[in-house]
């Protein structure tokens, strides 16, 4: 994994199933993911084609399937390859959100909280 079991979030995770995909800079080509935690400063991606750590990512999420994606510019900070316990995926730390954006994420967070205090 490469945390060496720390946790140096600053900010608090919760559990999600958002669907959308990511792209390496690098590279032209997209690939589907599950981002399965996030908070407002960074996120773990299920897929089964990681990046590794140190690369700046772009990820297009949908937090509301009738509205357009949220688009995120990530580094992976670590990486859990297929075959070696949990799920596969990375943790990526936001670098680079829009304003607009950011403020989608921070209504789509604080909806999960109202849901899980108050069962709405």
């Amino acid at each position: 994994m490469g945390s060496g079991g720390q946790d140096h979030r600053q900010l608090p995770r919760f559990q999600t199933r958002i669907f959308g995909v990511f792209r390496r800079d690098i590279d032209l080509d997209e690939t589907e993911m599950l981002m399965t935690n996030m908070s407002q400063g960074g996120a773990f991606i299920r897929t089964e084609n990681p990046a590794q750590p140190g690369t700046p990512i772009t990820l297009r999420i949908y937090l509301n399937p009738e509205e357009a994606p949220v688009s995120i510019v990530g580094e992976v900070v670590w990486w859990r390859m297929p075959g070696h316990g949990e799920s596969p995926g990375m943790g990526v730390k936001f670098v680079r959100v829009s304003p607009e954006d950011l403020e989608r994420v921070k209504a789509f967070l604080t909806q999960l909280v109202e849901e899980d205090l108050f069962g709405r």
